[in-house]
């Protein structure tokens, strides 16, 4: 089923098919290698199951579950019941399918349309409710001020113009309301060095955890947290006015 969309005025013309509001318009995402990847058809099939549920143990030097990471993401931005939370670069739903499991209205972002067919699919097999945006970080289809939360899972290191993306994630926001991002951060040894360089030339990015933190105040966000092991980097931010 397709239904269209006109904004005021009959502007910003869009249309909902089979669940996913295509709100992208004109936009693109940044042609990077790591980017066009994520549209492939077979990368969402396997993201979360093979790379997503291991992938912090391995990046922390320690045991870290997604359990764990979902507890630690949930405390962050505090009570989300009947809030609006919104999942930026949200891939598979990993954080929008636990969120909306709490009681939260949430909207999951992503450029890539197998993405949000997989987190369509993973949340109905779940028995939640999550809407499912085709859209860019640095456009989101949310009225100013409006956003009890806002999560990135990861996507900050390929997510292309982070100023812009961490910007709109400030300006949804409502005062008081808490930004919470995950993201890899530069590593400090020799062979982490050597790998992340490699990873450069697909688009990824590794700044430094107080550049991050940085670019959020630089948006007139408040750090109320942060936390690291090894390259895996936690940051809690809170909207002030």
């Amino acid at each position: 089923m397709t239904a269209r969309l006109v904004g005021p005025d009959g502007q910003d013309p869009s249309t909902v098919e089979l669940g996913i509001w295509h709100a992208i318009g004109r936009d693109r995402a940044p042609r990077t290698l790591a980017q066009v990847t994520n549209i492939a058809p077979v990368v969402p099939e396997m993201y979360e199951a093979i790379w997503r549920c291991r992938s912090l143990g391995l990046l922390s030097g320690r045991t870290f579950t997604i359990a764990e990471e979902l507890a630690e993401m949930r405390a962050a931005v505090g009570p989300v019941d009947r809030g609006l939370v919104i999942d930026v670069g949200c891939s598979e739903g990993l954080y929008a399918r636990g969120l909306a499991a709490e009681g939260a209205r949430v909207i999951a972002i992503d450029h890539s349309h197998g993405f949000l067919r997989r987190l369509l699919h993973r949340a109905a097999m779940s028995g939640v409710h999550v809407a499912a945006v085709r859209a860019l970080a640095q456009r989101l289809p949310v009225l100013d001020g409006h956003a009890d939360a806002v999560v990135v899972g990861g996507s900050l290191n390929e997510i292309g113009d982070r100023a812009g993306a961490l910007s709109e994630a400030a300006r949804v926001l409502r005062p008081g309301g808490r930004l919470f991002v995950m993201s890899l951060t530069k590593a400090t040894s020799p062979a982490g060095r050597v790998v992340q360089m490699t990873m450069r030339a697909s688009g990824i990015v590794f700044p430094s955890a107080q550049t991050t933190i940085e670019e959020i105040e630089a948006v007139d966000l408040k750090i109320v947290d942060h936390r690291t092991d090894r390259v895996v980097s936690r940051i809690t931010a809170e909207r002030l006015q």
